[in-house]
């Protein structure tokens, strides 16, 4: 596990989270396209993401019933998501103070809600593709990869 620490665009809201797999998730679900203006791409993380001391309280809404987001009340920029049925959270790791090498290790682990994915954008290479019926029944389980 790993210490990563990240911050939105105008740095008022940073934080801190464990990260144990570099394995990035691309999340298609309609909401996830709203809240980034596109493919949204998250690392998971191991527990709550922690609020740096001195830093903006980050504000969240209930986006659905699966989850909440979080973001800085001063730049409106996502922070993270909460899968709320089972208390993970998820980060874009665009936001994390990642190294050149630990960006080159990023990898694209698997692509949910593909059903709702536009036809005019594809990801390339070898991972695991759920829609959104088959990730919901695999987050009952806390897992998701088979």
């Amino acid at each position: 596990m790993h210490l990563y620490t990240g911050r939105c665009l105008c740095g008022m809201s940073q934080f801190s989270v464990n990260i144990d797999a570099l394995d990035v998730y691309a999340c298609h679900c309609t909401n996830c396209q709203k809240w980034s203006g596109g493919i949204a791409m998250y690392l998971e993380t191991q527990g709550e993401p922690t609020v740096e001391q001195g830093s903006i309280a980050p504000s969240h809404f209930s986006s659905s019933s699966r989850g909440e987001r979080w973001f800085c009340p001063g730049c409106g920029c996502p922070l993270w998501f909460e899968l709320t049925p089972s208390g993970r959270y998820f980060v874009p790791w665009t936001l994390l103070d990642l190294s050149e090498d630990e960006r080159r290790r990023l990898v694209l682990a698997a692509e949910i809600y593909t059903e709702t994915q536009p036809a005019f954008w594809r990801l390339t290479g070898q991972y695991a593709r759920f829609s959104g019926t088959e990730i919901e029944a695999l987050d009952k389980s806390c897992s998701f990869t088979t």
